[in-house]
């Protein structure tokens, strides 16, 4: 069994590791941690220029330390590429209201994923 985690550095995300680093040693498995990084921002305002590259690359920078500490405190072993068994991702706690109005990841992960998914609050 693979147990793919994404993590954003949130207090969510780091339980959602820590609870499937916990499956993993029980289960004698694996864990393979991802970071996403976000669309650059779009403003409107001719004026506003921003270096999207420098804004990459810090995003970037802090995305890999978070895998790193994570991987590290999980000992954990990155496998890029193989297909897994379930996805654990942190939830911040909205309301349902509120998760269907602002929309949340786990919330559209749990409708896109075709395996099963683990929220953890």
């Amino acid at each position: 069994m693979r147990i793919l985690v994404g993590v954003d550095g949130s207090e969510p995300a780091q339980r959602a590791a820590r609870r499937a680093f916990d499956l993993a040693r029980r289960l004698g498995e694996s864990v393979t941690l991802f970071h996403v990084l976000p669309p650059p921002p779009v403003f409107s305002e001719p004026a506003v220029v921003l270096d999207i590259a420098e804004l990459e690359r810090r995003v970037y920078e802090a995305g890999k330390t978070v895998l790193e500490k994570l991987a590290a405190e999980g000992r954990a072993e990155a496998a890029p590429g193989q297909d897994v068994d379930f996805v654990a991702v942190g939830s911040r706690g909205r309301t349902l209201v509120g998760s269907m109005l602002l929309g949340g990841i786990s919330h559209r992960l749990v409708h896109i994923c075709k395996k099963p998914v683990l929220i953890v609050h």
